[in-house]
């Protein structure tokens, strides 16, 4: 039996804020180096800020060869973790939402996200979508997604951005390619309405209407039967907090391993007087 310490960090990323969201996964990473994880995993787009707001595409940097690229591999190899967080990708004129994967020692893995959201816009997605009337997100033409696969510490891992949940042909790709372990950073924010200071707290009704929040932000959803049914462990985390213009991120996060077990958990944070950046870890078995 196999065994990873896994960290999730939800961080609470500003548009733009680059010195300001690095400290945050600085900090993140000490913590998860202190207990011994061998991976820390923040949220889509945790290195920029998310959404496609002209200060978040303004901090895009070629793959490998940018300041962000370069922080990253200096407190992976500090912390000596796996270093997982989200970043935009220059390809010429072209801006991609894409994901870095960065080892100890400079390997660097990266997972550009296929479906892109209108909010996201004028982030490009990973290759050309059609739409049709099932969703308003567009989805990937049968053979051309692509998760990349890579190893830590003996598990092998793909990592999904968000919406690429509904790829449709994704589990059966993570299954043909093995993967023990998805790794799946979330933004997407929400809106003020779903989210609760302390007066709405005191208005009538307002304390059961935040418990039925609560609840939502504490379960994992689908994931759980999904490690069930696929045998693969699981480690998600979502931004928090308000970004200064309109979204409203949750925070919420868990791992949860291939039994269904869930070993750590982040609860969402509906209250926005509480809202801040937060770590969990927990341990997953492989056979």
């Amino acid at each position: 039996m196999r065994s990873m310490m896994i960290g999730i960090g939800s961080t609470a990323s500003q548009p733009g804020d680059v010195a300001g969201n690095l400290a945050q996964i600085a900090a993140l990473a000490a913590r998860a180096a202190a207990n011994g994880c061998a991976l820390l995993l923040t949220p889509e787009l945790s290195a920029t800020g998310y959404g496609g707001y002209p200060a978040v595409l303004a901090c895009a940097e070629p793959a490998g060869g940018g300041p962000i690229w370069h922080a990253l591999a200096e407190l992976a190899a500090r912390h000596r973790l796996v270093l997982a967080a989200g970043f935009v990708e220059a390809v010429g004129a072209r801006r991609h939402l894409a994901h870095y994967v960065v080892y100890p020692d400079g390997q660097t893995v990266v997972q550009r996200k296929h479906r892109v959201t209108p909010r996201e816009a004028p982030l490009e997605p990973a290759v050309p979508l059609f739409f049709d009337d099932t969703e308003e997100i567009g989805h990937v033409p049968p053979g051309q997604a692509r998760f990349v696969p890579f190893v830590i510490a003996g598990v092998r891992c793909a990592l999904v951005i968000c919406a690429d949940l509904g790829v449709r042909e994704r589990r059966a790709l993570l299954r043909r390619d093995a993967i023990e372990l998805m790794l799946l950073p979330t933004g997407a924010g929400g809106t003020r309405g779903e989210r609760f200071d302390d007066a709405d707290l005191a208005a009538p009704g307002g304390v059961p209407r935040y418990l039925a929040a609560l609840r939502a932000a504490c379960d994992p959803g689908d994931g759980a039967r999904e490690c069930i049914e696929d045998q693969r462990a699981l480690a998600a985390v979502n931004m928090v907090g308000f970004d200064g213009h309109a979204l409203y991120h949750g925070g919420q996060g868990s791992i949860v391993d291939p039994s269904g077990d869930i070993v750590a958990l982040l609860p969402g944070i509906p209250l926005l007087e509480r809202q801040q950046a937060r770590f969990a870890c927990g341990t997953v078995l492989f056979p």
